[in-house]
């Protein structure tokens, strides 16, 4: 089974760098309102940057980086923007 905290970020191309995607795993959900705290290996993000998250079971959620954690590597702060538009893939038959 997947671990439900596993997540993948998949950046765009933008004046920050090329696109990319990013392994990590949810730290910590923090109160309401869609704040969570985020380690994602390898990442190199900026406040205000967004990029989509592609959850365990291939679910995607657009977010923002709010902050960018100081006393942790790789690890952000990151806003819940809202359900991806873009289309999920077919599950395969297996």
């Amino acid at each position: 089974m997947a671990d439900p905290r596993a997540v993948t970020a998949h950046v765009g191309a933008s004046d920050h760098g090329p696109a990319a995607a990013y392994a990590g795993r949810i730290v910590a959900l923090e109160g309401g309102g869609g704040l969570m705290r985020l380690r994602l290996d390898g990442a190199a993000l900026t406040a205000g940057q967004e990029c989509e998250l592609e959850m365990h079971d291939g679910a995607r959620f657009g977010v923002m980086v709010l902050e960018v954690l100081p006393d942790a590597a790789h690890e952000y702060r990151m806003k819940l923007l809202g359900k991806s538009n873009r289309p999920e893939p077919p599950l395969s038959a297996s």
